[in-house]
């Protein structure tokens, strides 16, 4: 094959061993030279990219990202930054009217910490729009759900039902159901959504796949990944259209099936692999089921551990001597505490694999190093911390200081995949970048940073959305890097982030080029 010569550039290779570069050589999808351009003479009849003068980098790894989430809750009712109840049951009701009798309307998004009141919802909020439709609404945590009457009755919830062991179900002053079901509680409701079809699922996957194409996103750690939605990944990797590196964290709710299965870490190819198996310690922030050491601020409540901390001890075992490398959600200080613990006593457990921690949101000064003394790499997602720098700052007080503490977490020498939690959050990489240089919102709120010492360099940051994601698969020596032998994923930016006079300006960077494997699979720019 004649490859592809990408010239006119001003590279930043994620190599410490060559950090600046002008042009690179492709051949078979990798990188076989990356130097001066003055350095190389092209080989005739090649194809040609001019990057115009502009930054190229990497391709961006979301380290997190729930990717068939991401594309269902693009084809549904778009409740992200709604101002009130009554807003989104007006979109409820615009997706009711385009939808057939008795049929199922599914929303993502709210976020009541943006309401007047903040409160809860309530189910009749929805009832006056939606009296037979069944409707169910996913938090912009993920970890809640707010459906109407015609839900709770399909899924058969009744003021006689017990909360499920992890989850709670929110009940009136009368003991009724109100309408929110927090973490497992929501797979009652689940449960009865009618299940997607196969061909569902890809249109789903491919939604997600061409945004994240956009936001120049060549990679992703897929979260929470269920049987089905492994088929649908498979099922476009077999027809050449899944064109996005993709590293499958297995659900743990199927976790008896795929050690039947024989699943193991690295099982597949250079495209589509299984990375680990993803466990739940506790919820979220935003629905209050994050485990904390003390109470949240004002109450008593600590959150809750969705297992006991002892069987989530047994699964982790079981899952490193099956071959699986264990990813594990840790949001509240008490949560993450656990955690590094159990993986303190499973450290001799498969040491070849992999370990790592989803968010390690709220640390204490105590447990922030002992990621790196085990080799524990987190994966983290810095605009969570200027999206939720206001509920943080209400709910865990001055604790706040140790949440989303990447400059700590760097200077203790923790490795740091970073990503989205997309549909939870934009998977833009640059809105990433922005709240992890500046540690503000795209206000410019607060002046000077929220927590500011734990703002971080730019070439830190981008080395979170790029090596670092691949050391946290175990995958550096071949990703994350424009290097010879890397795989040729790359991004061209429309400036140069690194020469902006003030870096609130990094958030008005437009991806201006995608390419895969030397695959060009977005671009805006002319020919």
């Amino acid at each position: 094959m004649p490859g592809l010569l990408l010239r006119n550039a001003r590279i930043w290779t994620g190599d410490p061993a060559r950090p600046r570069a002008e042009a690179a050589l492709v051949r078979d999808g990798r990188f076989v030279w990356v130097g001066r351009e003055a350095e190389m003479t092209a080989p005739s009849g090649i194809d040609t990219i001019d990057a115009g003068g502009r930054l190229v980098l990497p391709g961006f790894t979301d380290g997190h990202a729930h990717l068939l989430g991401t594309g269902d809750a693009k084809r549904s009712v778009d409740l992200k930054d709604v101002p009130s109840v009554e807003e989104a049951a007006r979109r409820v009701a615009e997706r009711v009217a385009r939808t057939p009798a008795r049929g199922w309307v599914r929303g993502a998004g709210w976020d009541q910490n943006l309401w007047p009141e903040q409160r809860f919802p309530h189910r009749r909020d929805l009832d006056a729009v939606a009296l037979d439709h069944p409707v169910v609404l996913a938090h912009t945590s993920g970890h809640c759900v707010w459906v109407n009457t015609a839900a709770i009755r399909a899924a058969n919830v009744t003021r006689e039902t017990a909360d499920p062991p992890g989850g709670a179900i929110d009940r009136d002053g009368g003991g009724e159901p109100s309408g929110v079901l927090r973490d497992r509680a929501a797979q009652l409701v689940y449960q009865a959504l009618p299940k997607p079809s196969h061909q569902d699922r890809i249109a789903s996957l491919e939604t997600a796949i061409a945004n994240a194409h956009r936001l120049g996103v060549t990679g992703v750690h897929a979260m929470d990944v269920g049987r089905g939605e492994l088929a649908a990944m498979r099922a476009l990797h077999r027809s050449g259209r899944l064109r996005l590196r993709t590293r499958a964290f297995l659900s743990a709710r199927s976790f008896d099936a795929w050690i039947d299965e024989r699943a193991r870490t690295r099982d597949g190819d250079d495209l589509l692999r299984i990375g680990g198996l993803k466990f739940f310690a506790d919820g979220a922030l935003g629905s209050l089921t994050a485990w904390m050491l003390d109470p949240y601020e004002n109450t008593s409540d600590r959150g809750l551990p969705l297992q006991p901390p002892a069987d989530l001890e047994r699964d982790v075992r079981r899952s490193l001597e099956a071959g699986l490398a264990p990813a594990i959600h840790a949001i509240g200080d008490r949560a993450n505490r656990e955690v590094l613990g159990i993986l303190e006593r499973t450290r001799d457990i498969a040491p070849e694999l992999p370990r790592r921690v989803e968010h390690a949101q709220l640390l204490t000064h105590q447990d922030l190093p002992r990621f790196a003394a085990l080799g524990v790499a987190v994966s983290g997602q810095p605009i969570h911390a200027t999206q939720d720098m206001a509920k943080v700052d209400r709910s865990w007080g001055a604790r706040g200081r140790y949440a989303y503490a990447f400059a700590s977490l760097l200077a203790s020498g923790t490795t740091l995949a970073f990503g989205s939690d997309t549909p939870v959050e934009t998977m833009s990489p640059i809105a990433g970048l922005h709240a992890a240089v500046t540690r503000r919102n795209a206000r410019g709120e607060p002046p000077g940073g929220w927590y500011p010492d734990e703002r971080i360099p730019l070439d830190a940051a981008l080395a979170a959305y790029t090596s670092g994601c691949a050391r946290a698969v175990r995958e550096e020596a071949t990703l994350g890097r424009i290097a010879p032998n890397c795989h040729a994923d790359f991004v061209v930016l429309s400036q140069d982030i690194f020469a902006l006079p003030d870096p609130m300006q990094i958030k008005e960077t437009a991806i201006t080029m995608t390419a895969v494997s030397g695959e060009i699979v977005f671009t805006s720019m002319s020919s």
